[in-house]
């Protein structure tokens, strides 16, 4: 650890240096036009101008909150085929050691010009679209979506959450019904087959669980109650891998995972996490409902921007 903050210091100094140098050059750029434009000014006649009025402040309560706060969001999400999976954002404040994972249905409507078919429509779709697409282009528009800036992304496998799970030895999960669901045309092929009941998942089991949206023959409970298992997964995931374990997950991990997050800014994450009280995490899901058809998950704007304002005014 003393050598990550060794690396973050150097990279602290660097910008405020360069940030420094760009100040330093502002203002002698400034000094020499002010020199020269005195002498011009003293020439003119004195004008005296009506006075200027206070600039109105249009904005809402949620953007006022940002622009104060020193929040950080990051998109996190998995892949299934060519569409996104498991979407959640993270919302983490460095100062208070707080974090809140708001999680959004991959079946979230969500309109994009020029995307007209209705598989197209929805947030998870935004991952494959040829242009405007990818891990950007979901960023952008999960961004749109809450209304906040996400700052950076980190993309899953799959395969990593259950090479993680079973570096961790398990993790215990009471599974609340018999699950039986097959798709041989998945790819790859998915089945899933467990008992009711309290029990230690290894890693294939794991995302076995939380891939699961219904049974065979049954409409089941879709991707809304899959949410809330996998904020409970999650929970207890976090809580395991924050142990002697921890190298090995981050070792495992950092072979799975995609992210356009700077060096300095993991560290600076990873070390203001130090003392935090997982007792502070929190999760959520994107306000709104389904839609008549069960298609759409349509999210309301007005209470997700009340969820917001909650999360960024926490204390």
């Amino acid at each position: 650890m003393k050598f990550h903050f060794k690396v973050f210091i150097i990279s602290f100094i660097c910008f405020s240096l360069i940030l420094g140098s760009g100040l330093y050059l502002f203002d002698q750029h400034y000094i020499s036009v002010s020199k020269a434009s005195e002498k011009k000014i003293a020439e003119k006649p004195v004008v005296i101008l009506p006075k200027e009025e206070k600039p109105v402040d249009n904005r809402t309560k949620l953007q006022k909150l940002i622009d104060d706060s020193k929040r950080v969001n990051i998109l996190f999400y998995g892949i299934d085929g060519g569409r996104a999976d498991t979407i959640v954002v993270m919302s983490y404040d460095p100062k208070k050691k707080y974090v809140d994972l708001i999680s959004v249905p991959r079946d979230t409507y969500n309109y994009v010009d020029g995307h007209d078919a209705l598989d197209q429509k929805k947030i998870n779709s935004v991952y494959g679209y040829k242009e405007k697409g990818g891990s950007k282009g979901l960023k952008n528009e999960v961004s749109k979506l809450l209304g906040i800036p996400i700052e950076s992304y980190v993309k899953i496998k799959y395969s990593g959450v259950k090479d993680i799970i079973d570096v961790l030895g398990g993790i215990e999960v009471n599974v609340p019904f018999d699950m039986d669901y097959d798709d041989p045309y998945a790819e790859p092929e998915l089945h899933i087959h467990l008992k009711k009941g309290k029990q230690l998942l290894d890693g294939q089991k794991s995302i076995e669980y939380l891939r699961w949206r219904k049974n065979n023959g049954e409409y089941g409970d879709g991707d809304l109650g899959r949410i809330n298992r996998q904020q409970n997964f999650m929970k207890s995931v976090v809580k395991k891998s924050f142990g002697f374990k921890l190298p090995s997950v981050i070792k495992t991990a950092f072979n799975y995972v995609q992210t356009d997050a700077g060096l300095d800014e993991m560290i600076y994450y990873g070390s203001s996490a130090i003392g935090m009280d997982f007792g502070n995490l929190k999760t959520y899901r994107l306000p709104g409902e389904a839609s008549e058809n069960g298609s759409f998950y349509i999210h309301d704007p007005s209470k997700t921007e009340e969820l917001l304002e909650q999360i960024y005014e926490r204390k």
